[in-house]
């Protein structure tokens, strides 16, 4: 049986940190004594309080501490679960917050899933249950996806190739819609970069990426960055497709506050030098992210906006208030390149508490001059092309 913790990371109460360390009981009777108060479990949980403006519901989503968070609770849970369940080493394997258990003959899912829940309880967390799921003898199979896609090939000739990627991209479309829960489009995408096809037959290349990239935006991230090696390495890109599609994309992803997405976006649009028009940032300008403010005030320093932007929202975050906000990235770093509009007095950094070090040690975490990776996958069309595809009079010449 394949199951997962529901919410987890939005969920899980930072009391649990102390929960976990201590011991439930033990928090609950010693909580107004100092060997509670000043023990490092119960200043841990106010820190990752304070990250989140006092929240104590939900751990934070992203950052390596989350993941030290999460398997600092989880590891606890699995000790209330082998109260349950003694024999769970043998058993089950986890990750992070999914859990896979075997069933014994005889022996019902319901039941684990009741032994489960009843070890998730005590810090009132519950299974998800449009995640799970049993798998084996007796059960319905449904076709491993995953080999059509890792064993797909296209054909070494150039003007077989195009249908090859339909058959492909179509086929694999259909595998995602059946299996909704898998990152099905993300691992073809992936799979796809890695076609050994004709440099003829790349636009058509991308423009799947692209289709599949907007019906799963798991994919945009591997996307942009495989674009940008390309850019770099002289393939010729139909910007005018992808600065179309990063258009249309960034409008609707701002709508719906989608923040990684739009970051990534954005910094699409400043690797490929493409600009952007004010309209299609209206309401990015309002987004609570400091990662798509700095993007966003960086294609302004690049001078790759069309038009006047207003800038204000994030602006006002630049003082000690912004500081203690999730927006204390902005707060800082803009103040720190001289991003904002207009004179803002960097007092309010140089004399607080803690920032002030960080400004005297010229501390900067936006570097506009990185990529995202160092290095990333080179298109097989450019490295093995000559290798894998004939020459012929049709085709001669075009290969890098």
């Amino acid at each position: 049986m394949k199951t997962d913790i529901a919410r987890f990371y939005s969920s899980v109460y930072t009391h649990s940190i102390p929960w976990a360390l201590k011991g439930k009981n033990w928090v609950k009777q010693n909580h107004w004594t100092p060997a509670f108060t000043q023990s490092y479990a119960n200043l841990l949980d106010k820190a990752v309080a304070a990250g989140q403006s006092g929240q104590t519901i939900g751990i934070p989503i992203g950052p390596d501490t989350s993941r030290i968070l999460a398997e600092l609770i989880v590891t606890e849970l699995e000790e209330l679960i082998r109260h349950e369940i003694p024999e769970l080493d043998a058993r089950a394997v986890r990750y992070v917050d999914d859990i896979i258990v075997g069933i014994e003959s005889g022996e019902t899912a319901d039941a684990i899933l009741s032994k489960l829940s009843a070890g998730l309880y005590e810090y009132e967390l519950e299974l998800n249950g449009e995640k799970t799921a049993v798998h084996g003898l007796g059960v319905p199979h449904s076709p491993e996806w995953i080999h059509f896609i890792r064993s797909f090939k296209v054909s070494p000739h150039p003007a077989r190739q195009r249908e090859d990627l339909d058959s492909f991209f179509e086929h694999s479309l259909y595998l995602a819609e059946a299996n909704p829960r898998e990152n099905v489009l993300l691992f073809a995408v992936k799979r796809a970069a890695g076609f050994p096809i004709a440099q003829i037959n790349s636009d058509h290349l991308i423009r799947w990426l692209l289709y599949a990239t907007k019906r799963s935006s798991a994919c945009l991230s591997f996307l942009v960055e495989q674009t940008v090696v390309m850019r770099t390495m002289g393939v010729e890109l139909p910007l005018d497709e992808i600065k179309e599609f990063i258009l249309d994309q960034m409008v609707q992803h701002a709508e719906a506050a989608h923040t990684g997405e739009v970051a990534w976006l954005l910094f699409w649009a400043r690797e490929l030098e493409i600009k952007v028009p004010a309209s299609a940032l209206l309401r990015v300008t309002r987004l609570a992210s400091s990662a798509t403010a700095l993007v966003t005030l960086d294609l302004l320093r690049l001078r790759r906006i069309q038009g006047t932007i207003d800038v204000s929202y994030w602006q006002s975050f630049a003082s000690t208030g912004g500081l203690k906000s999730e927006m204390w990235l902005v707060s800082y770093e803009a103040t720190k390149k001289g991003w904002w509009t207009g004179v803002v007095s960097n007092t309010y950094i140089t004399s607080h508490e803690f920032f002030s070090d960080l400004w005297g040690r010229h501390v900067e975490f936006y570097a506009p001059n990185r990529k995202a990776r160092p290095s990333f996958r080179r298109p097989s069309f450019v490295q093995r092309i000559k290798s894998t595809v004939p020459v012929d009079s049709e085709f001669d010449g075009i290969y890098p």
